[in-house]
């Protein structure tokens, strides 16, 4: 495991949507700006995982229906509003 994943993976297990479960594996895009406003994208995946299994992380991620935030829901979306909603 990277240093960068080792960081973002331990970030990620502190929010996880309920207690018990344990982190298998992560997709991370990222946007970074230079100072003369050129911008690039980056990604990272976690320990083990596979590009194949990432594109569909991405792909669920951007065209499946996301669970609410609400705390009837057992899942979570942090950053969300409540309810569900489309993506895509």
């Amino acid at each position: 495991m990277s240093r960068e994943q080792d960081i973002i993976g331990a970030a990620l297990e502190t929010i996880a949507p309920r207690a018990g479960l344990r982190l298998t594996g992560f997709g991370l895009m990222a946007e970074w700006e230079e100072e003369n406003g050129e911008r690039t994208l980056t990604r990272l995946i976690g320990d083990g995982g596979n590009p194949w299994q990432v594109k569909g992380y991405f792909h669920d991620g951007l065209n499946g229906t996301w669970p609410s935030t609400s705390q009837q829901s057992e899942h979570h979306n942090p950053g969300h509003p409540d309810g569900w909603m489309r993506i895509g």
